[in-house]
């Protein structure tokens, strides 16, 4: 297995013109061998409650449904792991709190079938792993990885809005967010013939205060760009990524210290 994880639209009729521009010149129009299907695939995490946030996985045959809380960066979590397809294969999830070790594991088998799970509480961020198992063994076909981060020494994490996801919306094109106070980015991609993947993004300065918001995707090489202009925005876009992604939004106020939040787009298999 290959290393490890809904977006948000763009705001004005031009940075989605551009968009269409540029995956007109850098997504490929035939492909000449086929690639592993991303159809299916998805993880999101958001804040929808300064003391709450909300996460999600899937992957053919398999869907999570998470809630934690988050008390000045002490938090539980509930869940859900369902299998939603006959496919003879089964659904799990396996949770790992920094600090604490793994405190869940759930595996369900069957068409409709489901498990649900609560923890303990964590403090230093949750990893969730989401698995499509073969049935009867320890052995999975199809997965990845998302990391929520602990908000107790990043507590602008727990801001309304703040969080991530990526999802794929066709066999090999994708999108991904990720906003945090201060800076948004939104990018878009697919995964070319040749095994590489391309990557069209703006990011965008959301604070009215004295300050840069910048972002970066990296993947084999880089891509990168930033504004300090309050409102404004910025596109970059490389075509030649490979691997797993990782798609990262930074605000450097000024004074003060910089933030970042960043998320991992797996590569289908």
């Amino acid at each position: 297995m290959k290393a490890l994880f809904r977006g948000w639209a763009t705001r004005t009729t031009l940075v989605a013109a551009l968009f269409a521009a540029l995956a007109g010149a850098l997504l490929p129009a035939s492909p000449a061998l086929a690639l592993p299907s991303g159809s299916g695939w998805s993880a999101s995490w958001s804040y929808y409650h300064p003391t709450a946030y909300q996460y999600a996985g899937t992957l053919p045959g398999v869907r999570l449904t998470g809630y934690a809380t988050d008390n000045s960066g002490t938090s539980t979590t509930v869940g859900t792991i369902e299998d939603t397809a006959d496919d003879a294969r089964c659904a799990r999830v396996m949770l790992y709190a920094n600090g604490v070790g793994y405190v869940a594991d759930r595996t369900t088998c069957g068409n409709g079938s489901y498990l649900t799970y609560s923890t303990g509480s964590f403090s230093q961020g949750l990893l969730v792993i989401v698995y499509r198992m073969i049935p009867g063994t320890t052995t999975h076909d199809k997965g990845f990885a998302m990391f929520v981060p602990g908000s107790s020494a990043d507590p602008g994490l727990r801001t309304v809005g703040t969080g991530a996801s990526w999802s794929y919306y066709t066999s090999t094109a994708f999108q991904y967010a990720v906003t945090r106070p201060g800076v948004r980015l939104v990018g878009y991609g697919a995964h070319q013939y040749t095994d590489q993947r391309s990557s069209l993004n703006t990011v965008e300065k959301t604070a009215g205060t004295v300050g840069c918001a910048t972002a970066k995707v990296t993947g084999g090489v880089s891509t990168s760009g930033g504004t300090c202009v309050n409102g404004g925005s910025t596109s970059f876009s490389r075509p030649d990524l490979t691997n797993n992604l990782e798609a990262s939004a930074c605000y450097q106020p000024t004074p003060g210290t910089q933030r970042c939040l960043a998320i991992t787009i797996p590569e289908p298999w």
